[in-house]
């Protein structure tokens, strides 16, 4: 399928394709059937408009885009808004359309400083003044060890069960007490893998390992491809490794 010419886009939404293709190079230039497979949500087909398409996709969209390159969703959703915004702007009605070019510079300037602006003033009110990479107890870091039991990619059959476990290492000073696994794709689309919302971790000493197991129920039809990723919460549900990748388990169901 040829790709629409760049200059039926514009200039921020081709800047921002641009992006993406390269988020993909990075993942290895996955098909789009296969970043669809493991999406589970949308079809190769819409994948591949977020990257030729002539209009913005919604960002539900560009997220399964991000989600099977791997990306940071929080980077791109905040990039994902820019966009937005500058395409809403520059769709104001222009009765001169020959000036455009010229007259569209300050608005779009205004909307990029606004975007920055907003994005400084959400770091600023992060609880405690933390910095939104870093963890909220110093000293605090963990490390992903193994997948104790179902490696990625297994097969499994719909409508039954499995037990996961991972095999995790307290890395850092700080005692782990109270915490738990979130899964990050709340709340859980219909037609894919059930699991509790969160599962507890077991208090874990400095430098000491602890094995964390989830229950997972698939869906009754196939296929489906199951790809679940966690984040460590405490009680309260805050984030303590914002910046560190999310583990995850990763199945096939099928017949």
């Amino acid at each position: 399928m040829p790709e629409p010419r760049t200059d039926e886009r514009a200039p921020e939404l081709e800047a921002f394709m641009a992006e993406l293709r390269k988020l993909r190079t990075r993942a290895g230039e996955p098909s789009f059937r296969k970043m669809a497979a493991k999406s589970g949500a949308v079809s190769h087909a819409t994948l591949h408009l977020t990257v030729t398409g002539k209009r913005l996709q919604p960002w539900e969209t560009v997220r399964e885009f991000v989600r099977a390159c791997d990306g940071d969703e929080d980077e791109w959703h905040a990039r994902w808004q820019g966009v937005q915004l500058v395409l809403a702007t520059d769709r104001e009605p222009d009765p001169a359309p020959r000036w455009r070019s010229k007259r569209v510079l300050v608005p779009l300037a205004l909307a990029l400083v606004l975007v920055a602006a907003i994005a400084a003033v959400v770091v600023i009110l992060l609880p405690g003044g933390q910095d939104a990479a870093g963890p909220p107890h110093p000293g605090d870091s963990s490390k992903f060890i193994a997948d104790v039991t179902i490696p990625d990619d297994t097969v499994v059959k719909p409508g039954t069960q499995f037990v996961k476990v991972w095999e995790l290492q307290n890395t850092g000073t700080v005692e782990w007490r109270k915490r738990y696994l979130r899964r990050t794709d709340l709340p859980v689309a219909p037609g894919t893998c059930r699991t509790p919302d969160r599962i507890p971790v077991n208090d874990t000493a400095p430098q000491g390992r602890v094995q964390v197991t989830v229950t997972v129920s698939t869906p009754p039809t196939a296929p489906v491809d199951c790809k679940i990723f966690w984040k460590m919460v405490d009680e309260q549900d805050r984030e303590l490794f914002p910046a560190n990748k999310p583990i995850y388990f990763s199945v096939l169901v099928r017949p």
